[in-house]
């Protein structure tokens, strides 16, 4: 299975956005808060100054580390807030 992908292109990011199978990726990845400038792709966290991504982990938008709070993982770069399978709770 391929799946696109796009990389933040800011200094030192290790920001990565994998794109959905089935849906246009630059609709994703514009809905996703990514941005392509005239230098490269910028991720959510590095367009609202929290960047660059220095530790990846488990964010969907970011690929950016997240704390568990308790309304779901928030990511620390991008804010991004998964809400926690039911399962869980």
């Amino acid at each position: 299975m391929n799946r696109p992908a796009a990389t933040c292109d800011a200094t030192h990011c290790l920001a990565i956005f994998l794109g959905p199978e089935r849906e246009p990726f630059e609709a994703a990845l514009g809905a996703a808060g990514w941005q392509l400038l005239p230098d490269g792709h910028r991720c959510p966290g590095c367009l609202a100054g929290r960047g660059p991504v220095l530790e990846r982990g488990e964010c969907p938008l970011c690929c950016g580390s997240t704390v568990d709070l308790p309304a779901g993982a928030r990511c620390h770069y991008c804010r991004h807030i998964e809400p926690h399978p039911s399962e869980d709770w």
